[in-house]
């Protein structure tokens, strides 16, 4: 799921989120959480003047070690301020009916992690507290300067800041370094290129023995949100499904038409990529591990998972390729939300406060591989790789936040996995596709 980015990932972004998409949901106690305690702000000592407060807290993981990783970092903000607070794993393909449920409700979760695909789809609907008074506060002040105006901004919607920018997304293509060697080839930096690389690797290895080989893969099913892979591409031929003013739905533009047919063609025409459908996203990487594909695009949170698994071949990182000479990055912003109806509001800013710290920032980005929203937090912890892929924010141009964006994702979504399946073609799944998104932003 920042102004640049997800967001959480892609998202998921921010987006979707890393081996676990499947997580049931799951309420975890940091610490002795006891019974939920909505006493006022200024209960307790000077020190620690919310000790005993409780707070529920709802997030979708990015990575199968959160909930443990969490069960740490809450019990060493509670430590620190008395807070408690109770974690409930949300699974990213049920969040939107998991939320909406609970924000109906008398006690929803005090504070949220949330994408920009859902912020504005809330806070309109009057589920988040707007934070534009606390950080121009005096508590904020410090901390202020480091978020730049570009990523606070893009994350306005109607003057109203819905949640305080935690984390930009970015993707990589993580390549398998000997079977380029091996054919002789270069790392691609534009379509065309990645064709012919991942022609050649297939054809060397198939020589050599090794078959059933291929030479790229990206999610472009629904399941596994092609379209948040698929939007960058949009972007780098000038491009976007929605007009600037949000008013306009644009499926079926040129950019948005090239960038889908480039994505059927690798499939259908080409041949480099399995047939949709064949391999969803976690058996697709268990194929690059394998040493039985090329080319993956995926989220950089893969970097410290697969060097802590020791792949048994050289591998690196590279800018996931561009149209045209341009190539720019694509994710959704992550953010932290307050409810409207929290019974401990303060409670809960002095924990957003406490997730959006610089040294907080800095130690979960450099675990799942997203750039800070701050300036003065380090996500690569002195990984090269991290740290150039922190770089590849100068070129962020990510998900623009409206209210109903995360709607309009449906038919975009169904479109693109309708052309990559190679039995409708681009124009009648966009033309479809154009005609659902006019009917949702008239609705």
């Amino acid at each position: 799921m920042l102004g640049f980015m997800a967001a959480s990932v892609m998202v998921l972004g921010a987006c979707g989120g890393t081996d676990s998409d499947d997580a049931a949901t799951d309420d975890t106690a940091a610490s002795d959480t006891g019974s939920s305690d909505t006493g006022s702000s200024d209960t307790g000592s000077s020190d620690k003047p919310f000790e005993g407060v409780t707070l529920k807290f709802g997030k979708a993981p990015h990575g199968e070690d959160e909930k443990d990783n969490w069960n740490k970092w809450l019990g060493e903000f509670t430590e620190q301020t008395g807070i408690k607070v109770e974690l409930t794993q949300v699974p990213w393909d049920q969040l939107e009916a998991l939320y909406t449920a609970n924000f109906a409700s008398d006690e929803p979760y005090d504070v949220t992690y949330q994408t920009s695909a859902h912020l504005t789809l809330f806070g309109e609907q009057g589920s988040f507290e707007d934070l534009t008074g606390r950080i121009a506060g005096e508590d904020f002040a410090v901390d202020r300067p480091n978020f730049p105006d570009g990523v606070i901004n893009a994350s306005v919607y109607n003057g109203k800041l819905y949640g305080l920018p935690f984390v930009v997304g970015t993707t990589a293509m993580f390549v398998n370094k000997d079977m380029f060697t091996s054919a002789g080839v270069n790392i691609p930096s534009s379509g065309d290129e990645l064709i012919k690389a991942a022609k050649a690797i297939m054809k060397d290895q198939k020589a050599k023995g090794n078959k059933d080989v291929w030479g790229f893969y990206v999610p472009r099913t629904v399941a596994d949100y092609g379209w948040y892979w698929n939007l960058s591409d949009v972007h780098n031929r000038n491009g976007d499904f929605l007009s600037a003013d949000g008013k306009t739905a644009t499926m079926d533009s040129d950019a948005v038409k090239g960038a889908a047919q480039y994505a059927a063609d690798l499939i259908c025409k080409e041949k480099v990529q399995p047939e949709n459908g064949l391999y969803n996203r976690e058996a697709a990487i268990e194929l690059f591990k394998a040493g039985k594909l090329a080319m993956i695009q995926d989220e950089p949170s893969r970097v410290k998972t697969f060097k802590d698994e020791g792949l048994p071949f050289e591998w690196d990182i590279a800018m996931p390729v561009g149209y045209q000479g341009k190539a720019t990055q694509f994710a959704t912003t992550g953010h932290w939300t307050i409810s409207a109806k929290s019974k401990n509001a303060d409670a809960a800013w002095e924990f957003v406060k406490w997730l959006s710290s610089a040294e907080f920032n800095s130690t979960y980005n450099q675990r799942y591989g997203f750039v800070p929203a701050r300036l003065d937090a380090d996500a690569s912890g002195g990984d090269e790789m991290l740290a150039r892929n922190a770089s590849w924010v100068a070129v962020w141009d990510g998900l623009r936040t409206s209210p109903k964006v995360n709607q309009l994702l449906d038919p975009y979504g169904q479109a693109l996995e309708a052309a990559a399946s190679c039995k409708t073609s681009v124009d009648d799944a966009f033309a479809k596709a154009q005609k659902q998104a006019a009917e949702i932003l008239a609705g």
